[in-house]
């Protein structure tokens, strides 16, 4: 005698092999075959009807969950580049997505409550892809949680350019003018650019030491790695230990061919330096400010500052970042260059001059750099470091900056 229970299998069997085929063929829909007017008659046995309830509900589930998978798919598109509308369309259709689900669970356990093994596997199969979307739900608020901390992050460093560029417009060397260009070029006017050249760089190192202090840098242990000697008189007085940096990296180590007179009108000529750069990216000033941030900027500094190395990289393809930190060090490098400029100009050549630390002050050869604390005549003192260095030109000096050291 035949039991129920192959039947049950191999019905169960026909709609896994149905739904595999309509899945692969893509149809969107099911075309029922015409009816025969004469038809013949058939036994009991040969009726099969093209769908039953439980297939024509298992193939809308399969097609509610490939449209959540779609919908999810643009969710995430939408994120990249943001798009606040596409966003919003997405979340809409997932949610709808939701319903027709949860409305073909009811339909399904009010339609065929009487086949507790099919409603068991299909229930199973709900439970199964609920499950998958709660994953999914998740990996969504965790995008757009990054999405949130990363929108922080910009509005921090836009909010930190802006700082920059306003320090960068009320710079008093952008006040303050010295024209260079068809002048006579004597030790006096050398000594004035000695004096612009040494401003744009203590002005250079304000958001310098802004920056440090933003990105967690520990100030006076990178003070005293430069300078274990010096005590200083006042905290706010180590300030000048990285104008002293500054102005030592960008006048070492200079090549020569960086350093044509010919350039040199046509550089000072600009009111903005970085116009000069887009003027001629390629010349000997743009070649100059290329190496000298890479000397002085390094690159783990560079990276605490802004998160990425991208200023080094737009440098090194031989571009210039139009940045307002990048502008302030070009304001400064345009000095530094013409001050080399200059010294190789006269005949013979100026030569450069440090004080050494714990040198005595002299003061036919230095001067110092906070003016309170110069020696009064019997007084002595002894030099902390050089924060800019002087010149000879022949007979002339033009006395070096030093800061003196607290004894």
């Amino acid at each position: 005698m035949e039991t129920t229970a192959p039947r049950a299998a191999k019905s169960s069997l026909n709609v896994i092999f149905r739904i595999s085929d309509i899945c692969k063929c893509k149809l969107s829909s099911v075309v029922v075959p015409p009816v025969s007017l004469n038809p013949k008659p058939i036994s009991q046995k040969e009726i099969h009807p093209a769908f039953s309830e439980e297939e024509a509900i298992l193939l809308k589930l399969l097609d509610s969950i490939s449209s959540l998978k779609l919908a999810y798919v643009q969710h995430q598109q939408a994120h990249i580049p943001y798009d606040q509308n596409k966003i919003r369309n997405s979340d809409k259709l997932i949610f709808s997505q939701l319903e027709s689900l949860s409305k073909l669970e009811s339909l399904y356990n009010e339609k065929l409550i009487n086949k507790p093994k099919s409603q068991t596997s299909v229930g199973l199969k709900i439970k199964e892809h609920e499950k998958l979307l709660v994953v999914l739900q998740s990996i969504v608020q965790d995008k757009e949680s990054e999405i949130d901390r990363l929108r922080l992050e910009l509005c921090e460093l836009e909010r930190e350019n802006s700082v920059l560029k306003d320090m960068v417009e009320k710079n008093p060397s952008c006040v303050r003018r010295l024209n260079l260009v068809n002048r006579e070029l004597t030790p006096n006017l050398f000594a004035e650019a000695v004096n612009f050249a040494s401003r744009s760089v203590h002005d250079f190192t304000k958001p310098l030491i802004s920056l440090m202090q933003v990105s967690g840098w520990d100030l006076d242990s990178a003070v005293r790695c430069m300078h274990r000697e010096t005590v200083f008189h006042e905290r706010s007085h180590k300030k000048y230990a990285f104008d002293a940096y500054i102005s030592r990296v960008m006048l070492s180590g200079v090549r020569g061919e960086f350093f044509l007179m010919d350039h040199f009108d046509r550089v000072m000529s600009f009111l903005d330096p970085f116009e000069a750069l887009i003027n001629d990216p390629h010349s000997d000033f743009s070649m100059f400010c290329q190496e000298k941030y890479l000397d002085a900027i390094p690159k783990e500094m560079e990276d605490s500052f802004f998160g990425n190395l991208d200023h080094r990289v737009f440098l090194m393809s031989g571009g210039h970042p139009r940045t307002p930190f990048y502008e302030a060090f070009v304001k400064m490098a345009r000095w530094i260059w013409a001050l080399k400029m200059m010294s190789l100009t006269f005949i013979p050549k100026a030569e450069m001059f440090y004080a050494r630390e714990m040198d005595w002050f002299e003061d036919d050869f230095m001067e110092s750099v906070v003016a309170e604390l110069t020696p009064n005549s019997g007084e002595t003192a002894k030099v902390g470091f050089t924060v800019m260095p002087g010149f000879k030109i022949g007979e002339a000096v033009v006395r070096c900056r030093v800061y003196l050291s607290k004894s």
